[in-house]
C-alpha cells in the first residue's frame, strides 16, 4: 500500500507521479465510458492505444497495492472492442433509458435515504458544486445532467490526480500537493466513494455479462481500491435509493443550481 494516506511528501516522487498520472487516466477513461454511447467515444476506448495503456496504468496501479483491478481489467478489456458498440448501446439504454430514475441511476442523490434530511440533495449538490469551482472549473451553460453525475464526479477525481502529479513533477511547494491530496480524500470520502459501490452493484446486476457489466465491475473495483488508498472505508453496496418524491425532486430545481452534463467540467476564465 502506498504511503500517501498520511500526507507526508512521498520519498519516491518520481514513483508517486506515475501513479497520480495512472490514476488520472483511469478516472478519466471510466468518465468517458459512462457517457451517453456514441460511436466517437466508442471508437476512442477501444482503440488500441487506449488498451495499451489503460492496461499500463493498471498495472502500474497493481504494482502500488491496487492488485485487484488487474483481474477485473482482464474481464473488462475482451468486451471493449469496437465491434461490440451495439450490444453495449443496447445494454446502455436498457439500464439508464432517458431518465435520471431507474434501477440503477447515474446521480449521487438519488442514493440514501433523505426522509430524517430535506436539504439533503440542494446541500449535496452545492458542495459538488463547490469543489469544482474551488480548482478552477465550472459547467458548460448548456449543460442538461447534475453536478452529482458519475461522469462529472469521475471526471472531477481525473483533474485532481492531474493536478497532484503536476505539482510533484514541478517541485512545487508541499502545501500545493497536499491541497490536491485532501480534496481527493474528501471528494471520495463524502461523494464518489459513498455512493459508487451501490451504483455499480446494482449495475452489473441489472445487466449482467457483457461489456456494461464488465465496466461496473471494473468500476468497482477501481474505486474501492481508490479509498483504500487514502485510508477510506468505501460506501455500502447495499446503499438503498432515496424513495421518490414529488416536493423533493422540486428541491433540485429551486436551488438555483446549473445542470451539467456528462464530461461538462470546463475550466473557469478568470
Amino acid at each position: 500500500m502506498s504511503g500517501l494516506t498520511n500526507m507526508q511528501t512521498p520519498s519516491d516522487p518520481p514513483a508517486a507521479i506515475e501513479v497520480a498520472v495512472a490514476r488520472s487516466f483511469v478516472h478519466r477513461f471510466l468518465a468517458k465510458a459512462f457517457e451517453d454511447p456514441n460511436l466517437k467515444t466508442w471508437w476512442w476506448l477501444t482503440h488500441t492505444v487506449m488498451e495499451n495503456v489503460l492496461g499500463a496504468a493498471v498495472q502500474r496501479l497493481a504494482a502500488d497495492g491496487a492488485i485487484s483491478l488487474e483481474e477485473s481489467a482482464r474481464q473488462l478489456m475482451p468486451h471493449f472492442k469496437k465491434e461490440n458498440f451495439g450490444a453495449f448501446q443496447a445494454d446502455y439504454l436498457a439500464a439508464f433509458g432517458h431518465t435520471v430514475r431507474g434501477d440503477c441511476p447515474m446521480n449521487e442523490i438519488e442514493y440514501g435515504d433523505i426522509k430524517a434530511d430535506p436539504l439533503f440533495q440542494p446541500h449535496r449538490l452545492a458542495d459538488l458544486g463547490a469543489f469544482y469551482l474551488a480548482f478552477g472549473l465550472e459547467v458548460s451553460e448548456d449543460a442538461a445532467e447534475r453536478h452529482d453525475h458519475i461522469c462529472l464526479e469521475l471526471e472531477f477525481m481525473s483533474v485532481l490526480a492531474a493536478k497532484e502529479a503536476f505539482a510533484l513533477q514541478q517541485h512545487l511547494p508541499e502545501e500545493q500537493w497536499e491541497v490536491c491530496l485532501q480534496a481527493e480524500k474528501k471528494f471520495l470520502r463524502d461523494h464518489l466513494g459513498r455512493w459508487t459501490p451501490a451504483f455499480t452493484r446494482r449495475l452489473a446486476r441489472a445487466v449482467g455479462e457483457g461489456a456494461l457489466g464488465a465496466l461496473a465491475h471494473f468500476t468497482r473495483a477501481f474505486i474501492e481500491a481508490e479509498c483504500r488508498r487514502f485510508g477510506i472505508t468505501p460506501g455500502s453496496e447495499d446503499l438503498l435509493l432515496r424513495p421518490v418524491d414529488e416536493s423533493a425532486e422540486s428541491l433540485c430545481t429551486a436551488c438555483g443550481l446549473n445542470s451539467l452534463p456528462p464530461g461538462a467540467l470546463a475550466v473557469r476564465e478568470a
